[in-house]
């Protein structure tokens, strides 16, 4: 078992998909429990691959493909499961607001969600107030993450919260908010539950917002 927890995290890590079908069937060959492998062997790979990234010692593209790999496994294994219950850290929906097209440091975070477990709704930019709450109730997301890197539409971070006070629905998503102009203070002012600076801060973040009903005053960042 400890073998093939340690060949399915060596897989991710480096992105091999052929090998991660195999390791699969393996699995599901042998009934081992698929979330215990998801979380004990391709969790473990992502966490690797995730400080390497840190460490400058992997990049994107390596990324990209342990995100792949991961979701390789997620997919053959899901079936498996008892009750269905998902493998996902959580569902994310993510976009920049409404006037900005900006989607270099928006893309990464969704990237770095997805290497890390989270099934991501990416709806790119220019995304107005009504997408993100259409699509959030849509894909019954967990989270919405929104990007800005200008000050004028910022403003649109304070509307999607006010819109989710007014409508009742603010207990059901987490917000999270990222961008250049955009700082802790802010978060707090417009209400939203945390705000991340970099990606791997983003992953950090959503992770802790996953673990708790709801966020006190203390707003979490990277």
């Amino acid at each position: 078992m400890s073998d093939l927890l340690s060949r399915i995290s060596d897989a991710v890590r480096w992105g091999r998909k052929d090998e991660i079908e195999k390791l699969a069937e393996e699995v599901i060959a042998n009934n081992i429990d698929p979330i215990e492998v998801i979380q004990k062997g391709g969790v473990a790979g992502l966490d690797s691959l995730g400080q390497a990234f840190e460490e400058l010692e992997a990049f994107l593209p390596e990324l990209m493909m342990g995100g792949e790999t991961m979701k390789i496994l997620i997919d053959k294994l899901s079936p498996h499961m008892e009750n269905q219950k998902s493998a996902f850290a959580g569902k994310v929906v993510i976009g920049t607001v409404k006037g900005d097209l900006h989607d270099i440091g928006k893309n990464l975070v969704a990237t770095t969600l997805s290497v890390n477990g989270f099934n991501v709704v990416d709806l790119g930019v220019d995304v107005s107030t009504n997408k993100f709450i259409e699509l959030a109730t849509q894909n019954d997301a967990d989270i919405i993450a929104m990007s800005s890197l200008l000050t004028t539409s910022a403003y649109y971070m304070e509307e999607l919260v006010t819109r989710l006070v007014k409508e009742d629905m603010r207990s059901k998503f987490k917000v999270i908010v990222g961008g250049g102009p955009i700082d802790p203070n802010w978060a707090k002012t417009i209400g939203a539950d945390a705000y991340a600076r970099t990606a791997v801060g983003a992953v950090k973040t959503c992770k802790e917002l996953m673990k708790i009903e709801k966020i006190s005053e203390t707003l979490i960042g990277d």
